[in-house]
């Protein structure tokens, strides 16, 4: 047995109590943010992080403390947002089809958001909702006349409570309703710096199966991964001559017979007697058609990087597919409402020359499933994966490797005890 390792030179040797806090967990100081702000009328920060008490101790210091800071939450809450002239970008709410638009977009941020129709840019209700929340759009409330060159400035300004009144719940307009949890997972991957559309299915009952991918990865190996697969196949035959065992002699008996097993893959390979799943039926629906289904797909996510640009015209393959679900109104999802979930997701299997585990983690088909409990989403990834076909205990360990064997491995230097 291997001695236990020394882990003393991982430990700080001056162990200090205020390092371990990271000022980003510690919560807002709304008193001294309200009163740097009363203070002072050009520079505004964000306000610093101070301390939280986590235990409530009903004391008339600690009411006066907690009233004066809710107080001055709500002040800073309700301050007033100003626009700069050089980067103002007026928009106008349309209550027919419940989203804004703009007129004449002059930002970057258009590049991955809205879509162009009719010589303006048309913001979804998230889209716009977050542009207003961010500060970066005026949104105004409609005028008359304002498609005949009226003046969109003229609109009463629409404040951020109004915009949630109006772009969240509304069932009439375009895609139907959107809900706060949609609209929380939206948000918090756009802060994230993700790329985030809705899906295409977003206005349909139910989303088309996928088929199958015509071209298998089995196909597009190499020519020395051929032949090394080919002998070690031929050396697997001669060591464990296969063999097909009735059901009459699996109902009494070990599974795995006495004899001579050269590795552990012989004796898992004896307890493979479960058939495997047909991988080449193309996938169908288990279950009616039901708008009410909250088990679809409602957002595709791309990564971004600096050197790709990204084209909202010409969208690639979505790295990642959200399923928003409210933990408080939605039950754990049955085997045939993840059936009907994957089967409207492309076949995309992973590539081949990663490892396994990445291989079982991905899947030919997988969601993003963002389940939202009071404004907090949790990520679970569901995936269709074959493990029939990705067998585990055929790796080997890679040679060479640092360990407790080998020249200079543990138990073997010179002089040692000496």
């Amino acid at each position: 047995m291997d001695e236990d390792e020394d882990l003393s030179h991982l430990r700080n040797p001056n162990p200090d109590p205020a390092a371990d806090e990271d000022p980003e967990e510690e919560t807002l100081d709304y008193g001294a943010a309200f009163a740097k702000i009363a203070n002072s009328d050009n520079a505004l920060h964000l306000p610093k992080r101070g301390e939280k008490d986590f235990e409530s101790h009903e004391t008339n210091l600690q009411l006066s403390k907690l009233d004066a800071s809710r107080l001055a939450m709500h002040n800073v809450l309700s301050w007033q947002r100003t626009h700069t002239q050089k980067g103002h970008i007026p928009a106008m709410y349309d209550p027919d089809t419940n989203m804004a638009y703009v007129p004449k977009p002059k930002s970057s941020m258009f590049l991955t958001m809205g879509r162009s129709k009719g010589g303006k840019e048309w913001l979804l209700p998230e889209e716009a909702l977050f542009l207003i929340e961010r500060g970066s759009v005026d949104c105004r409330w409609p005028v008359k006349d304002a498609e005949n060159g009226g003046n969109m400035l003229e609109g009463a300004p629409m404040s951020l409570q109004a915009a949630y009144a109006a772009f969240l719940g509304y069932e009439a307009g375009v895609g139907g309703k959107l809900t706060m949890e949609m609209y929380t997972v939206y948000a918090g991957l756009k802060r994230s710096g993700y790329v985030v559309f809705r899906h295409g299915s977003w206005d349909d009952a139910r989303a088309p199966v996928q088929p199958l991918t015509p071209n298998s990865p089995d196909q597009n190996a190499s020519k020395a991964g051929y032949w090394s697969s080919f002998w070690s196949d031929v050396w697997r035959r001669i060591s464990q001559p296969s063999h097909t065992a009735s059901p009459e002699s699996l109902a009494y008996g070990p599974l795995v017979r006495p004899g001579l097993y050269r590795s552990y893959a012989d004796i898992y390979r004896a307890l493979a007697l479960i058939p495997l799943h047909d991988r080449t039926q193309p996938p169908a629906f288990a279950l009616p058609p039901n708008p009410n289904n909250p088990f679809r797909i409602h957002f595709d996510v791309w990564k971004t990087s600096g050197s790709q640009r990204f084209r909202k015209s010409a969208r690639p393959p979505p790295d990642f597919r959200i399923c928003v679900i409210d933990a408080r109104s939605t039950s754990v999802p049955t085997a045939a409402e993840l059936n009907d979930l994957l089967a409207t997701v492309p076949d995309d299997g992973p590539k081949e020359n990663v490892h396994i585990m990445q291989k079982l983690k991905h899947g030919s088909r997988n969601v993003l499933l963002a389940v939202v409990d009071n404004g907090i989403p949790s990520y679970i990834r569901v995936a269709d994966v074959d493990f029939g076909r990705e067998k585990v205990y055929e790796r080997t360990a890679p040679r060479g490797g640092k360990g407790g064997r080998g020249r200079g491995g543990r138990g073997r230097g010179r002089g040692r005890g000496r």
